[in-house]
């Protein structure tokens, strides 16, 4: 189980060059990849991107890449023929040189000095690629670190809730039949009350088959029964080792939902009490959780 918070950083070597590469990543509910990288290394982006995405599932992650000179670089000099010619014939004819060939240097950069130009020589694309991807597995191997790490901090806090849960359904369970029992008594009293005012005569059998009825529609057995089964889907879900968020919050919505109908059906206050505590914990959770990949 990985967090979707962290970083990483890794450093490739090419010769008088360096590439360094930091990844940072936190919550989004999709990958969301922004990469920041100068045109040298363009080629190599959808590379780049492709490596990414076959190791993070979510969360938005920035990547920056920079490059940074080691040592002095060889130079090669480029001459645009064409032009130093055009530049001789303008000095010969404008009376600064008598000949082309006798045409000074220094007069000709006068003139121009695009026809004579000083390059870096170009870095070999096989050799960047390398380097950069060198750094790239660092960065990411130090990133995917960081999330597990991260992860297993999370993990720890979550089963601690979903203890409390158990704990407190289990409350819930030891509650419910004497809730259903407190209500068919209120009900049965009401009844008998309102009956001693008036002159109707019920059958006894029918009426405590109503009574029954009734009380069964307080009854929230079942959604006991169906949140145990979830917190248990819940517990084996942590011990998965694969992107799990998404399925954690869906497993969250359907538990919240059974709460919520304990909460509506019960009437007796120890079990509104507990119901209240199992919401907070599963608010609790559901924070945690956004930050799980």
């Amino acid at each position: 189980m990985n967090s979707m918070t962290g970083f990483g950083r890794g450093i490739g070597i090419d010769e008088s060059l360096q590439i360094i590469i930091e990844i940072k990543s936190v919550n989004s509910r999709f990958l969301d990849l922004h990469l920041n990288m100068p045109a040298t290394l363009y080629f190599l982006e959808n590379t780049l991107r492709r490596h990414i995405k076959d190791t993070l599932q979510r969360g938005k992650v920035e990547v920056n890449v920079t490059l940074k000179n080691t040592s002095d670089r060889e130079k090669v000099f480029t001459v645009n023929n064409t032009l130093a010619d055009q530049i001789r014939d303008f000095l010969v004819v404008q009376g600064f040189s008598q000949t082309k060939e006798r045409a000074s240097l220094r007069d000709m950069m006068s003139v121009s000095q695009d026809w004579l130009v000083l390059e870096d020589i170009p870095f070999e694309e096989a050799k960047l690629e390398v380097a950069t991807l060198d750094a790239l597995k660092t960065a990411l191997a130090g990133l995917c670190d960081m999330r597990a790490l991260e992860g297993a901090n999370l993990k720890a806090e979550i089963e601690g809730r979903v203890n409390t849960l158990e704990a407190v359904l289990q409350e819930v369970m030891a509650h419910k039949d004497i809730a259903v029992k407190k209500y068919e008594e209120r009900l049965l009293q009401r009844i008998q009350n309102v009956l001693e005012k008036t002159d109707v005569t019920v059958n006894m059998d029918r009426f405590l088959q109503e009574v029954a009825t009734m009380s069964d529609k307080t009854d929230i057995t079942e959604e006991i029964v169906r949140f145990g089964s979830h917190v248990v889907q819940l517990r084996n879900t942590l011990k998965e080792n694969q992107p799990i968020g998404r399925k954690l919050d869906f497993l969250l919505q359907e538990m919240n939902r059974e709460v919520n109908t304990m909460g509506s059906k019960g009437s007796d206050l120890a079990i509104t009490d507990r119901v209240v505590v199992l919401k907070c914990e599963l608010e609790k959770i559901r924070e945690q959780i956004q930050n799980i990949e």
